[in-house]
């Protein structure tokens, strides 16, 4: 592994067979957003193991930060265009932002998180999700949120359009790493959340602490 304090001026380890075999993929993954952790190994040992390299490449050719962040005692790494709105990728619409939709999911995801946090894998299936939805502290925002008016109970149909709404989204958090997507598209919803779901308690922290008052500002289209 290299000395981290090491200043790197080339970019010879772009040569190594190892590097050479993976790094279409890191590339490709880590400009997508992907937030690459030990799940995959061979990735993320390259990263770790040349991590000044990484760094001082996306720095140079990007004016990107590659950081190796810990959540959850789990290690990855991902590039910081969310948090900096800096770099290449941030200019002519290139960023792509979460939308406030996947905002509110994710945060469900993150405290859906904590609640299985003695689990080794957080499965999560649909039903856990209408469950959350429907009996957790912050059912009330939930529903402002998903449905159209506050009720106990509500239909087929009104579930059936809530459900799609979690497959797009799950389906872009797969793309960030934040999640393993278990089930196809026209399946019932099942996947994993990961460590990196983390992400999202330092971007919306102050949305974290509040999220009541973010969900009606969500609704009342404030936001």
């Amino acid at each position: 592994m290299e000395n981290e304090n090491q200043e790197i001026e080339d970019y010879s380890f772009l040569l190594e067979d190892s590097v050479e075999k993976h790094f279409a993929d890191i590339n490709i993954l880590l400009l997508s957003g992907k937030h690459i952790d030990q799940k995959f190994y061979s990735l993320y040992s390259l990263l770790e193991s040349y991590e000044a390299s990484w760094q001082n490449y996306y720095k140079k050719l990007y004016k990107l930060n590659l950081i190796p962040d810990v959540f959850d005692g789990n290690k990855c790494y991902y590039l910081d265009f969310w948090d900096t709105g800096r770099g290449k990728l941030s200019e002519n619409g290139r960023n792509r932002e979460l939308t406030e939709m996947q905002t509110i999911i994710g945060l469900m995801l993150w405290d859906m998180y904590y609640q299985k946090y003695f689990d080794e894998e957080k499965i999560i299936h649909w039903n856990d999700i209408k469950n959350q939805i429907l009996e957790s502290d912050h059912q009330e925002a939930y529903k402002r949120i998903l449905f159209d008016t506050l009720r106990d109970s509500y239909d087929e149909k009104e579930w059936s359009a809530v459900e799609s709404k979690f497959h797009k989204t799950i389906s872009s958090f797969d793309k960030l790493g934040w999640v393993d997507k278990q089930s196809a598209q026209n399946e019932e919803l099942l996947f994993e959340i990961r460590p990196a779901i983390h992400r999202l308690s330092k971007l919306y922290k102050d949305e974290l602490q509040n999220f009541d008052e973010f969900s009606k500002q969500f609704k009342n289209g404030v936001l």
